[in-house]
């Protein structure tokens, strides 16, 4: 290989990884820890005997503790979730309760009375309860069942506590309501065990979203998901520890790659194995 086709395959190959980046595919990123610090709350209305939350972020920004047993409060990051592969530990530090601790994904701030409001809700529930909410929102709607088990839900607009409580779409609330979509392939019928460690790890795009729990897969979904943030979400349940958590390149680009692109890079990819394989053989 000449010296100026070096020059410009290598230029070739900097401008497409350029493109790719700012396609929002990163190129062999190193995980990255999050810090907590620039996070934000976000509580749904108050019903009759569920206080407000209370997220603490501990010095490091490392970890962040929800200490009230309250109302559906969201703790949601500050950089949107689309291509990425987030993961990080989650604990409830108490034996005293056994209700709602989770995962937002699409969430934007003011969702919680947002017409609009459409995200999912991942949510882990540790026993089987029916409960009827009463003051507030919750007025409009009936009591319902909350399963134990790990589920994903769809959100949109703004559901009341009864409806969040047992994912529901009930007629007596207009302006919003959950879906549930899934349940979790060994977690759909199992609550989470007091004091127990649990690793999730979300992969997500505009199509696509994979769970792990512990490393097993819970949920591999495919749909038109929209962007927002990630954050944590409780109910009912207080001592939730969130730690650890970091951000990594996913598997499923924040925009779709045009085919053309897809076979630019391959392109990119065999001329630089040939240019390899002449030059093995001209030194042999």
């Amino acid at each position: 290989m000449t010296y100026s086709s070096f020059i410009n395959r290598t230029a070739s190959t900097t401008a497409l990884s350029a493109f790719l980046i700012g396609m929002g595919v990163a190129a062999c990123a190193a995980p990255v820890a999050v810090d907590l610090n620039g996070w934000t709350v976000e509580n749904y209305p108050e019903v009759n005997g569920f206080a407000g939350a209370n997220w603490t972020v501990d010095g490091s920004g490392d970890t962040v503790l929800q200490s009230v047993n309250g109302q559906p409060t969201i703790f949601y990051s500050d950089f949107q979730a689309y291509g990425l592969n987030t993961s990080g530990k989650i604990k409830v530090e108490t034996g005293n309760d056994d209700d709602f601790v989770g995962f937002v994904l699409g969430f934007d701030p003011g969702d919680t009375s947002s017409s609009s409001a459409n995200y999912l809700l991942i949510d882990w529930k540790q026993n089987t309860q029916t409960y009827n909410f009463n003051g507030g929102t919750a007025a409009s709607t009936v009591g319902s069942t909350a399963e134990e088990g790990l589920a994903i839900s769809r959100v949109t607009g703004t559901p009341t506590a009864d409806e969040l409580w047992g994912h529901e779409n009930q007629g007596g609330n207009a302006s919003g309501g959950l879906e549930e979509l899934a349940r979790g392939a060994t977690l759909g019928s199992t609550g989470w065990v007091d004091n127990t460690e649990y690793e999730f790890t979300f992969d997500f795009g505009p199509n696509n979203l994979q769970v792990w729990v512990d490393s097993v897969l819970q949920f591999d979904l495919t749909g038109n998901f929209e962007n927002g943030r990630i954050g944590f979400y409780n109910f009912s349940q207080n001592q939730v520890r969130y730690s650890a958590f970091e951000t990594d390149q996913g598997s499923f680009p924040a925009v779709p790659l045009p085919g053309a692109v897809v076979l630019l890079a391959g392109g990119l990819g065999l001329m630089g194995g040939l240019g390899r394989l002449a030059k093995r053989k001209s030194a042999g």
